[in-house]
C-alpha cells in the first residue's frame, strides 16, 4: 500500500475502533480456533516430583475460602462465583501465607499440571479429574509459611476452579509480603505460552509434562525486573491466521481471545481495570505466515494495528513492545514495524516500541525443546535481548 493509502485506512480504522463495544457490552459468539492443540495424552510428571496425596473434598474446621481477601490472584480469572473462580490462561497464579503443620489445595480440575512452591521448594501437582484434595505440604515446622501456585500449561487443557485451602485445624492465613509494584502482561503463541520448554530435545513430541510457562522468556524477564506479570497465549494463534489454517484467515484469533477472561465459548469480557501493568509484550505474528497460503499484507497490517489499539484504550499509560523473533519470517517483521511506525506518526504515541529478536538459538538443538520449540536455554537468550529494552524505556 502506498503511505497515502496506509494513513487512509489508519484513520478509518480509528474511527471504527471508537465505535467498538465497550467493556461490559453482549459479548457476541465466540467461534473455536481452526487450527488442532495437542490432544491430551498420559504423560509422566518429571522424575524429580512425586505426585501428592489426594482425596475427595470433605469439609474441615481448617478450609479457607477462595474468596478470603488475604490470598492474592494474579491474571485472568473468572470471579462470578466467589466460591469457585475459574480460569485456564497459562501462568495464573495462586499465592497465600498461612500457619501450621500442612496445606492441601482444593480443585476441580483433571488435565492441567501447576508448579506449587511452598517455602521456595517446588514440586509439580498433576491434577486428577473431578473434585479433589491434594496435600502438597506435611510435617512443616509450626510457623508462618508462604505457597505459591502457577497454572504451567495452558488453554486447551480445560478450565479448572479453584475451590480453596486446607489449613491445620483451628489455623489461618496470615498477611502475604506486598506484591510487585512493577506489572507486566504478555501477549502470545506458544513460545510464550511455554510449549515443550522441558523437552530434551528438539525431536521430542509435546506432552503435559514438557510445558512450564514459568521457563519462558516472559517469566524469565519479569522475574529479571522484578515485576508480576500476567500470559494471554494459545498455540498456534495468530493475529489474523492461525497455525496451518485452510485459508488466509481464520475465526478465533488473538483479536477475539484477548477481550475474553477466559477461553470458553460465552466468556465474559475481561475487566482491564483489574490488573493495569506498565507495560505490554506483543509476540504475535509467526503462525500467520509459518504456512501457506499467507494472508494479505494489508489484512495482517490491520489486524496488527488494531490489536495494538485494543492495548492502547485498555491501558492508556503503558508501554507496548512489539517484538518480531525468534523464529518469526518476512512480511510479518516489516508488517510490525509499519505498524509501529504508524502509531508513531499518526497517533504520535510515543510508548509504542518495536522489538527485533534475533534468532541466537543454537542449530545444533541445544537450545530447542519439543518440536523445535525453545527450552529454558533458548527462552534465556530471548530474555537477554528483551530486558533492555526496559532498562531503556522504563528505567526498570
Amino acid at each position: 500500500m502506498t503511505t497515502f493509502l496506509r494513513h487512509t485506512w489508519f484513520f478509518s480504522l480509528l474511527i471504527l475502533f471508537a465505535a467498538c463495544r465497550q467493556p461490559g457490552d453482549a459479548q457476541s459468539e465466540i467461534v473455536s480456533p481452526t487450527f488442532q492443540p495437542p490432544s491430551p495424552t498420559a504423560s509422566q510428571l518429571p522424575s524429580a516430583s512425586q505426585p501428592p496425596a489426594t482425596a475427595p473434598i470433605a469439609q474441615s474446621s481448617g478450609q479457607i475460602s477462595p474468596a478470603d481477601p488475604r490470598i492474592r490472584y494474579t491474571g485472568r480469572i473468572d470471579f462470578s462465583d466467589p466460591a469457585q473462580p475459574a480460569f485456564d490462561w497459562p501462568a495464573v497464579t495462586i499465592e497465600a501465607a498461612f500457619e501450621g503443620t500442612s496445606l492441601a489445595i482444593l480443585l476441580e480440575d483433571g488435565q492441567n499440571f501447576y508448579n506449587v512452591t511452598v517455602d521456595g521448594q517446588e514440586t509439580v501437582l498433576q491434577t486428577q479429574p473431578g473434585q479433589n484434595r491434594y496435600v502438597v505440604a506435611s510435617g512443616l515446622a509450626d510457623g508462618r509459611h508462604l505457597f505459591r501456585m502457577t497454572k504451567r500449561t495452558e488453554t486447551f487443557y480445560g478450565t479448572p476452579r479453584f475451590l480453596g485451602l486446607e489449613l491445620d485445624g483451628g489455623r489461618d492465613l496470615t498477611t502475604l509480603p506486598a506484591a510487585p509494584e512493577r506489572r507486566i502482561e504478555f501477549i502470545g503463541d506458544s513460545i510464550t505460552a511455554g510449549y515443550g520448554s522441558e523437552g530434551n530435545s528438539p525431536t521430542c513430541s509435546f506432552s503435559r509434562a514438557t510445558e512450564n510457562v514459568e521457563l519462558t522468556y516472559a517469566a524469565m524477564s519479569a522475574r529479571e525486573l522484578g515485576a508480576a506479570y500476567t500470559i494471554v497465549a494459545v498455540s498456534g494463534m495468530g493475529i489474523v491466521r492461525n497455525y496451518n489454517a485452510t485459508g488466509t484467515s481464520s475465526p478465533g484469533t488473538m483479536l477475539t481471545y484477548y477481550d475474553l477472561t477466559t477461553t470458553d465459548p460465552g466468556s465474559q469480557n475481561w475487566d482491564f481495570q483489574r490488573w493495569v501493568p506498565d507495560a505490554v509484550v506483543i509476540n504475535v505474528g509467526t503462525n500467520d505466515f509459518s504456512t501457506n497460503p499467507h494472508p494479505a499484507d494489508e489484512v495482517f497490517l490491520q489486524g496488527y494495528t488494531e490489536l495494538m489499539l485494543k492495548v492502547r484504550r485498555s491501558y492508556p499509560n503503558a508501554h507496548i513492545f512489539a517484538l518480531s523473533g525468534p523464529i518469526m519470517v518476512n512480511p510479518a517483521e516489516s508488517l510490525i514495524q509499519t505498524a509501529v511506525s504508524q502509531m508513531h506518526e499518526i497517533m504520535q504515541d510515543d510508548r509504542v516500541h518495536f522489538v527485533k529478536i534475533n534468532n541466537t538459538l543454537e542449530l545444533s538443538g541445544a537450545d530447542y525443546g519439543c518440536d523445535w520449540h525453545p527450552n529454558a536455554s533458548g527462552h534465556r537468550k530471548i530474555a537477554e535481548q528483551l530486558i533492555p529494552y526496559f532498562h531503556q524505556e522504563l528505567n526498570w
